[in-house]
């Protein structure tokens, strides 16, 4: 028996998360909210609180433990992570987002727990290769592969991991406001310059950095919504790297409103 606690956060990916482990995990687990937002106080975890999650996680007997989803940690929780690692293991302080995956790690090791990716627990939400949804994309594989570089070059900034380009020319790079935020960005960008509905492309792709234990690239539903609203045609990601948030709702969005949608690799 290996029981596990997965630590959910907001959005699709969350929602489609604890889906999948109620219907397939067959050890025992908890649910846990990092945003506090379960009915039961006894299931909200402040993730911001490394000493107090590795009390709650050993006294919980959890042996697997499994982040997912958007959480917001305030600049103050970023350093209380952060400092976790200088004051017990003379590490340097860095609260990036591959700072804090370095912390949570450590802290799950100090807790004796196995990291897991939601991947391993949920197979299915990988988006994995070729086609996944809306046209055939007519893109060659050089030119997606090149797309795909550039786009894992503008990651290693940590900043995020999305860029939309036009032909192989990117126009716009995801920041701290996420992918949604750019895609609406790229609107304002393609009317001023005049590019027509439909010849942007979206990528998204791990961060070359990333471990795949943490904050996993994810499209959903509402992806395909944004893309098909601000002209972006085609969406593509690391097959291997990426996951999807409720696939099937995101297949018929992409073919209802002509989004391709494509995982390289």
């Amino acid at each position: 028996m290996s029981k596990l606690a997965l630590l959910v956060g907001n959005g699709e990916l969350a929602k489609a998360s604890e889906q999948g482990v109620r219907a397939q995990y067959r050890d025992e687990f908890v649910i846990w909210s990092m945003t506090g937002n379960s009915s039961n106080p006894a299931d909200n975890i402040n993730v911001g609180d490394p000493t107090t999650l590795i009390d709650r996680l050993r006294a919980e007997k959890i042996e697997v433990l499994c982040a997912v989803g958007a959480v917001e940690l305030s600049p103050e929780l970023r350093t209380n992570v952060g400092k976790y690692l200088v004051e017990h293991y003379a590490g340097k302080l860095d609260v990036s987002d591959m700072g804090l995956e370095t912390a949570y790690r450590t802290i799950a090791k100090d807790a004796r727990v196995d990291i897991k990716g939601i991947h391993d627990l949920v197979p299915e939400l990988l988006a994995g290769p070729g086609q996944i949804g809306g046209p055939e994309t007519d893109v060659s594989t050089n030119v997606l592969g090149n797309m795909v570089q550039l786009a894992r070059t503008v990651a290693r900034t940590d900043l995020g991991q999305s860029v939309v380009f036009h032909g192989l020319r990117p126009i716009a790079a995801e920041d701290v406001l996420g992918t949604d935020s750019l895609i609406e960005r790229a609107k304002i960008i393609a009317e001023k310059l005049n590019i027509q509905s439909g010849e942007l492309t979206l990528v998204k792709v791990a961060k070359p950095q990333q471990s795949g234990l943490g904050d996993m690239p994810t499209i959903g539903p509402e992806t395909v919504i944004n893309c098909a609203a601000a002209g972006v045609g085609s969406i593509v990601v690391e097959g291997q790297k990426c996951l999807i948030a409720d696939r099937k709702r995101f297949v018929e969005l992409a073919n209802e409103l002509n989004v391709s949608a494509f995982g390289w690799g």
